[in-house]
Formats: C-alpha cells, structure tokens, sequence
C-alpha cells in the first residue's frame, strides 16, 4: 500500500465537480494536491503539460479532467467530445511517463461499458460490445484511458491503472440544464419549480431506466484508496455502491427533498437511454474500504447546497 503522506500528487481537473472532493480526500492524507488549472495549461498541448510537471514534479497523479455532459450535450458534440478526451488521455499518459511519475489513476465512467441491456457490468466484460450510441463518443473515448494503462505498461512498463466510477452526484456539481446530468438537471428543476411556485415539472422518458448514483465524496475516497492500494492494469475496477434505483425513485427522493407538491409530467418523446448501468463492485469490495451514504441522505445534502449556492451553481459551465 502506497502511503501518500508528504507526497505530491496531481490532480487534473482539479477544480471541478469530482476534482475539488478528490483534493479533499488527498489532503486527508497529509499529501500535496497539485491542481492543474486549464487557464495555466491546456491538457491538449503535449509540450505546456510536460513542462508544468517538471516544474511541478508531482509523485503520483489523478487524471479526473474531461469534457462531456448530459444526453443532449452528447447528442450535438460527439466529435468534441471524442477528440478532447481522448487527446487529453493519451497526452497525460505520456507525460507522466516522461516525467516519471509513480503511478497515475484514470478515471472512467460507467458509460465505457457495452450497452448489455439489464446486465451487472463486470470488468471482465469491458470489451465485450460497443457502448450505449447516445453516449458512444464519450464512451469509446475514455476506453483509450485503459487502453493506454495497457500500452504503456507493456511498453515502458509504467504504472499506471483505471477506475470505473458510476453516476456521482453532490454539491460543487454543474447545474447548468444544458451541461449537467441527470442528478443536477432534476434537482435544479424541481427546485425552480418551488420556487416560482409551478404546478408541474416535465422529466424526460418513462422514468423506467435504473441507475446507480454514488455520493461525490465517497466516489473521491474510494478514487485515492485505488491510488494507494490497486496495481492491475490488465482491467479497470469498478467505483459504486453495488445498488441502482429507477428514475422515477430518483424523482420522488427530488420531489421530497424540496417539497414539491405539483405534478410529474413523463415526456417519452425523449430518449430514455441504457436501461441499466449498475456495476459489479466485487472486486472494489475485496481492496477498498468505504461506507457510501444512501442516495435518499445523499440528496438531501445536494438539494440543501443548491439552495444555499443557486446563483453560484447556476452560473458554473
């Protein structure tokens, strides 16, 4: 087991959503977050990235930087998409490898998985079919993260691993309708619902999809024991809480949270997409220790941050 005490470790996009609780979470460890802020270097240029780390000389590094956001997002900027990750990925690998770094940790989203249908996804199934099409190009994109775990180990033997985290959620998330997922679009919208006092609040699909949400803060814990304790590259492991709910559950803790009285109104001329994404978390059981609070608790946490912070959030990219 790695000990982080006293040692530097970058973390790229270090100010964002999973970023900040990630600076949190190493910092719990007397370690020395490094955050790597777009304004200084761009994750695109080869050349800006290696001399910000030999300036900086980082220990060890979490890639948690990326461009995506929610299905309509991905629906109109699938090129971007695909181009910005995946040059991001491949550019930090080699970077970290010339600087010597000790070990850099990717981090993946479910949506890398095939669409399997109402299958658990197991990491030895992650190559076995193509990811869901609305989200394909972001999918396929962070697939490069592994593959290049794959290819520079075999060829410079560097260390280097991925993680496959689930649908997180939590304060410090984008709540930009346009930007955010599913967590931030509903509790953005049923909380402008209360507050000018509407009578209804149109979700998209059925509400029949089942998803798995983790809370922010247990993802970023769970993220930094995988730093210090997991060492396969030949496979990602999986970073959730081993339970799904429907969409319509998910609405219901929302609609509880800030009281909203009104109608749900079920849109089904839009896409509802993968029916199922919950992941296998045996092997994530077997080396990483973390209690994740409920999805009902971890709402009501965001609802109350996005009260407190609307204009704030609202204004975030």
């Amino acid at each position: 087991m790695i000990n982080l005490e006293g040692q530097k470790v970058l973390i790229t996009g270090g100010e964002g959503f999973l970023g900040k609780a990630l600076v949190n979470a190493v910092e719990s460890r007397k370690a020395i977050p490094i955050v790597l802020r777009s304004e200084e270097v761009s994750l695109l240029d080869l050349y800006s990235l290696i001399q910000f780390l030999e300036t900086n000389n980082p220990d060890y590094c979490i890639h948690a930087a990326g461009y995506n956001g929610g299905i309509e997002f991905n629906r109109m900027y699938p090129a971007d998409i695909l181009f910005a990750n995946t040059i991001m990925g491949l550019n930090i690998h080699h970077a970290c490898e010339y600087v010597n770094v000790k070990k850099l940790v990717n981090i993946m989203t479910s949506c890398a998985y095939p669409d399997t249908g109402m299958e658990i996804l197991k990491e030895e199934t992650f190559w076995d079919g193509l990811p869901n099409q609305t989200i394909r190009a972001h999918g396929i994109a962070k697939r490069v993260l592994q593959a290049a775990s794959e290819a520079y180990k075999n060829q410079y033997d560097f260390n280097s691993v991925s993680v496959c985290v689930t649908n997180l959620y939590g304060p410090n998330d984008t709540f930009n309708l346009f930007r955010t997922k599913v967590v931030g679009a509903l509790v953005r919208k049923f909380v402008e619902a209360v507050l000018e006092k509407e009578d209804s609040v149109e979700c998209w699909g059925t509400g029949s999809p089942m998803r798995e949400f983790m809370y922010v803060d247990d993802a970023a814990e769970a993220i930094v024991q995988a730093l210090e304790k997991y060492d396969d590259n030949s496979q990602p492991i999986n970073i959730g809480t081993g339970t799904d709910i429907s969409i319509k559950q998910l609405v219901e803790y929302i609609s509880k949270a800030v009281d909203f009285e009104g109608e749900v109104v079920w849109n089904t001329d839009k896409p509802d997409g993968q029916l199922k994404k919950l992941l296998d978390i045996s092997k994530m059981k077997d080396i990483i220790n973390i209690q994740p609070i409920s999805v009902e608790e971890g709402i009501k946490k965001t609802t109350e941050w996005y009260i407190t912070n609307k204009e704030k959030a609202d204004a975030k990219k």
